[in-house]
């Protein structure tokens, strides 16, 4: 426990832990004990501690944090167009995609050089950096040798771009070197001639040679010819490879020529650039200190001894340039991954590059290229199962940190059955802090129809609002979650409220509940009472009037209610014109019959449980009685006159 940081007293006796989250442990000791002054050992007696562990990533570092907000969005892109693409049209597509994944980890690579946080480490930084540069390097290889094929498997021009690209030591010594007063008398001016000539680089090589001393002699002048008339095989250049290598026979029999006739006997450097340009094997195995790896030696070799070789013929190629390097005893686990690429096999670069890279991101996002370019072929079924659990392992671990489980939600909708059934538990089990972030994640379930997440979130929400005392909120909650025992509870307590306090609690929810009141009878109730009371003020006394007695004689209302609703009643039936008719009348004075009833059965106090309505409800009975049979007096007039 010391390794993880953890300093307490009693780890010493063991620690229990179990499961905190979906990428943490809880861990605390297994028995709290104290060493007393006289050595014996005996219970503590105070709070154990409980320590959250949780998993660390580079996925957490500075640099992947950017990686993974903005690849999500190319991931979703690229889900997208190969759908409405189909499967067998979308290579021109996975190409911009697969550059895009690349450009960004370079992005990411020219942030290194940013002033460090407080809380990064130089080591770490560099480190991150070793891994973004093997990242995009092995990114690129694929491209080349899976992505963007070319027509008959021609790789050689890629291959010379994929070296330059990550191999730029020849170009940093040619700038030191005319940036001198003497470039020919700079160390690095051969180096960087040499290193030139291996990466195909002859503009770059003629331009060297221009600031050589000599260079209107006739060794150079003869060097710079050949190094210009080189040709350089264009896929779509127009110009068939049967041409093109016949051009090359002829260039290279043109360089042996001038090699053996002396041309450049008094320039022993010319002379080995010339070897080079003959496909000399030995020399230019004797450069091999300029090519730092393996595989730049074998596309120099290549670039002058095969110029149009094929994909399959690779592998051949890399188990020379191996052998002659020290053997594969010597490969590291990014070589072993260079080379399974050049063998053609898949399932061989995905496992080596989960031993190599230290993250999921890479693995996954390489895996969903892969499967998307391997379109119909034999093992396609395998690479869409393993897609889908790379996949699963990346959102994994983004769902379990408290800023990217958005992102990692989002990368579960594209992982089939299983995708679907974590997403439903990382929500259910992501902590509600506040109103906004379980709007977050209602949102998110609704999007999915992850109907039971929407009712949990909702009726947690509801009971916490509750528990404060906010009553509109927690009714919102609950009208939300189609809980019709809890919004008939949230409904009792707001009428109980009205009863105590004379106002209701939210009254522009109440207003707008829509058909969300049909959810339970008290709901019902409190929407359409809340209704009669906008009919009241507005000046609609009759249709008050008419909904009024529509809820007492329907029943909707509650026992302890009954009161306050023919105390609303009274003022109608004081009115000039009678609103409530005869029938209406009847059906008020057997109300008040029925709660009379009541109130001899069993007390008035038990049945009106706020002192403020049961003595405004004992002072206006006889009123009411009084009001009830004048209107009913009135209305049987008024009726009869009417229908006269």
């Amino acid at each position: 426990m010391e390794r993880l940081g953890i300093k307490d007293p009693v780890i010493g006796e063991g620690m229990h832990g179990v499961i905190g989250g979906l990428s943490s442990l809880l861990v605390f000791p297994y028995k709290a004990y104290f060493k007393n002054e006289g050595g014996t050992r005996s219970e503590l007696e105070r709070t154990v501690k409980v320590y959250q562990m949780e998993s660390f990533s580079w996925l957490w570092s500075r640099q992947a944090r950017k990686l993974i907000n903005e690849s999500m969005g190319t991931f979703l892109s690229l889900q997208a167009a190969v759908k409405e693409a189909g499967p067998n049209n979308c290579k021109p597509l996975l190409v911009k995609k697969c550059r895009e994944y690349r450009s960004m980890i370079q992005a990411c690579v020219e942030d290194q050089g940013m002033p460090l946080e407080p809380s990064e480490d130089q080591e770490e930084l560099l480190a991150s950096g070793q891994l973004l540069y093997k990242m995009e390097l092995i990114l690129s290889l694929i491209e080349i040798l899976f992505i963007d094929t070319k027509p008959g498997g021609l790789v050689m021009g890629q291959l010379v771009v994929w070296i330059r690209s990550h191999f730029t030591q020849c170009m940093d010594k040619k700038c030191e070197a005319l940036e001198s007063d003497h470039p020919h008398q700079h160390p690095a001016y051969w180096e960087a001639v040499y290193g030139s000539v291996l990466q195909g680089r002859m503009e770059d090589v003629r331009q060297m040679l221009a600031n050589h001393p000599g260079s209107d002699t006739d060794p150079f002048l003869s060097m710079d010819e050949l190094l210009r008339k080189m040709p350089v095989y264009q896929v779509y250049g127009g110009v068939s490879v049967a041409e093109f290598t016949v051009r090359w026979q002829h260039w290279q029999s043109e360089c042996e020529r001038r090699l053996q006739e002396g041309h450049f006997t008094t320039c022993h450097q010319l002379q080995m650039i010339c070897k080079i340009l003959c496909g000399d094997q030995q020399t230019i195995n004797s450069l091999s200190d300029l090519m730092d790896t393996w595989y730049h030696l074998m596309v120099s070799t290549l670039l002058f001894t095969c110029p149009t070789v094929k994909l399959f013929r690779l592998h051949s190629a890399a188990q020379d340039a191996i052998a002659f390097t020290g053997g594969e005893q010597r490969l590291t686990p990014l070589d072993n991954v260079l080379l399974a690429a050049m063998e053609a096999d898949s399932h061989q670069v995905i496992r080596e590059c989960q031993q190599v890279l230290d993250n999921t991101w890479f693995t996954a996002h390489l895996t969903d290229l892969l499967c998307h370019t391997m379109g119909q072929k034999a093992d396609q079924k395998f690479l869409t199962e393993l897609r889908e659990s790379l996949l699963l392992d990346y959102a994994d671990v983004l769902v379990g940190h408290s800023s990217l489980w958005q992102i990692g939600i989002m990368y579960l909708d594209h992982c089939g059955p299983p995708g679907i059934a974590m997403s439903q538990v990382v929500l259910q089990r992501l902590p509600l802090t506040d109103d906004s972030y379980a709007h977050k994640i209602i949102q998110l379930a609704s999007d999915r129809n992850f109907d039971i997440v929407v009712v949990g979130v909702c009726r947690v929400m509801g009971r916490r609002a509750l528990s404060q005392g906010r009553l509109g909120s927690a009714i919102w909650w609950g009208v939300r979650s189609r809980d019709a025992a809890f919004t008939s509870h949230l409904a009792h307590q707001i009428l109980h409220k009205y009863v105590a306090e004379g106002k209701f609690e939210s009254s522009p929810l109440l207003d707008h509940l829509g058909p969300a009141m049909l959810l339970s009878d008290t709901l019902t109730f409190l929407g359409k009472y809340r209704e009669f009371h906008m009919l009241y003020q507005d000046g609609n006394f009759q249709e008050a009037a008419t909904l009024l007695v529509s809820l007492i004689s329907s029943k909707l209302a509650p026992e302890y209610f009954w009161p306050v609703l023919l105390l609303d009643a009274f003022p109608l039936l004081k009115s000039e014109e009678p609103v409530i008719s005869a029938e209406q009348t009847y059906e008020l004075m057997y109300c008040l019959h029925n709660l009379h009833n009541h109130f001899s059965k069993r007390g008035r106090e038990s049945l009106l449980e706020s002192e403020a309505a049961s003595f405004a409800f004992v002072e206006k009975e006889r009123e009411i009685r009084r009001a009830l049979s004048n209107n009913l007096a009135r209305a049987i007039i008024h009726e009869g006159s009417v229908e006269s």
